[in-house]
């Protein structure tokens, strides 16, 4: 496997577990607070959509990285920039009172924009470009 292409795995999983770090952190939303959520209801529901949203990657994550699929690298960007606005629209994460919150969600993003820039440049180009040899194609000489 590529520099790169290990880089955008570590990178990427680094993001991940930034982002899941962020969900005890995150204050109580006060309009689900009036219809009866509580606070544990809250973070059990964002700890289960980060789960789902990682079910959803992973797959997309090991046939890039293992089966050399550009398609699948392709869907992985695409997933990041659809979730950007999600991450910038979150008024709970940007406010002034929430320093550490904003700090961590903001290095979240840079490690996953950063994760993605490895993995559409240096090595990692001629990883995808290539299709790893076929075994069955490859003949056994009989």
């Amino acid at each position: 496997m590529p520099t790169n292409v290990r880089r955008f795995l570590w990178l990427w999983w680094a993001a991940f577990v930034i982002g899941a770090a962020e969900i005890p952190l995150t204050p109580p939303n006060s309009t689900l607070l009036n219809f009866g959520a509580t606070r544990s209801v809250q973070t059990a529901l964002a700890a289960g959509g980060t789960a789902l949203s990682l079910a959803t990657l992973l797959p997309f994550l090991w046939f890039a990285v293992r089966r050399r699929k550009n398609w699948a690298r392709w869907v992985l960007l695409v997933s990041f920039i659809i979730s950007l606005p999600l991450e910038f629209l979150d008024p709970s994460v940007w406010s002034g009172d929430q320093l550490p919150l904003t700090g961590m969600a903001l290095l979240s993003v840079l490690a996953e924009a950063a994760s993605f820039y490895f993995l559409f440049t240096g090595d990692a180009r001629p990883w995808f470009a290539e299709q790893p040899m076929d075994r069955n194609a490859a003949g056994t000489g009989s």
